[in-house]
């Protein structure tokens, strides 16, 4: 799921485009999700990413690589059973079920990506602090302005491609 994308600066609506404005915003969020999908999933899941987006650390991660500490912590354990060190990813399962088990919803005020095959992240032990729900949902500045970017080019593309017509009449 992602955090709402917002946007405020294109003016007033004229009444009678209301409809067609609605309608162009809510497929331009949907636009915005599917590239999100498609684009920004998987970096969920890089170190690069977690060091970014200022994942809390694993235990393991501090410790010595080799010693005994280090391979008794959960790090450790992943590295060697796995062969990864990779946040939000222990066996790979849940990686694999969101590229499938996904819904993009969205409204003429908001885009949502909603993985159901992520439900995982929900669970974690009472005393950790590590919220994997908040960790997959922090979109960075950069992602922002990218999913920005393409929502106004979809709706240019709507507006200007759609076959309304304002006019009035004067008795």
């Amino acid at each position: 799921m992602i955090e709402s994308i917002i946007v405020r600066d294109r003016g007033t609506t004229p009444r009678s485009l209301r409809k067609v404005w609605t309608a162009s915003s809510a497929e331009a969020f949907a636009t915005a999700g599917q590239y999100f999908h498609d684009h920004f999933r998987d970096r969920r899941f890089t170190e690069a990413h977690a060091r970014a987006a200022g994942y809390k650390r694993r235990k393991g991660e501090l410790q010595a690589y080799g010693s005994k500490a280090f391979w008794r912590s959960y790090t450790g354990r992943k590295l060697k059973y796995q062969g990864h060190m990779r946040p939000l990813e222990y066996s790979g399962k849940t990686r694999d079920r969101i590229k499938t088990m996904y819904r993009i919803t969205s409204n003429s005020k908001r885009g949502r990506v909603t993985y159901r095959g992520a439900n995982t992240f929900s669970r974690r032990h009472a005393k950790s602090q590590i919220r994997m729900q908040d960790e997959f949902r922090r979109l960075l500045p950069e992602e922002l302005i990218q999913l920005g970017q393409v929502y106004d080019a979809k709706l240019d593309e709507l507006l200007g491609d759609s076959n309304w017509q304002s006019s009035t009449t004067v008795a």
